[in-house]
């Protein structure tokens, strides 16, 4: 019977990048859902959700007087698992759109005010499924 080279060090640089590709797309797919699913008037609160590395992107879509597309800024670095990463919207009235019962999300819901509970609730199967996709392929 043949003995199986160790591939030790080769292994944890395939799981390495399995999670940073996983996170990656976990991101990604988080500030999407929160861009899709906000309350718009202008478009503006809509594009202001930005991904930070180490700390919060306080950055905001400029001002609008009309509504107008939906722009997602994506973020222009690799993402990997060495830091803390950070999914935010510096708009002054963004927690309020996110919390208060009032704000009805574009993707509509059962009560007003449920289109951001209802990411928030999903985020540890979403994050499971980004990470599963891309671990599965480790052998």
């Amino acid at each position: 019977m043949a003995k199986k080279k160790f591939r030790g060090p080769e292994l944890i640089r395939e799981i390495d990048d399995a999670l940073d590709k996983g996170l990656a797309r976990f991101l990604i797919n988080t500030q999407s859902k929160l861009s899709a699913a906000s309350p718009v008037a202008t478009g503006r609160l809509a594009s202001s959700w930005y991904v930070g590395k180490g700390v919060p992107d306080r950055s905001v879509a400029p001002e609008r007087d009309a509504p107008g597309p939906v722009e997602i800024t994506r973020y222009s670095g690799k993402i990997t698992m060495e830091t803390d990463w950070f999914l935010s919207n510096s708009l002054p009235y963004a927690e309020r759109a996110a919390l208060d019962p009032g704000y009805v999300g574009r993707r509509g819901g059962k009560t007003p005010g449920d289109w951001y509970t209802s990411i928030e609730n999903n985020l540890v199967r979403d994050q499971e499924r980004a990470f599963d996709f891309f671990l599965r392929k480790v052998k």
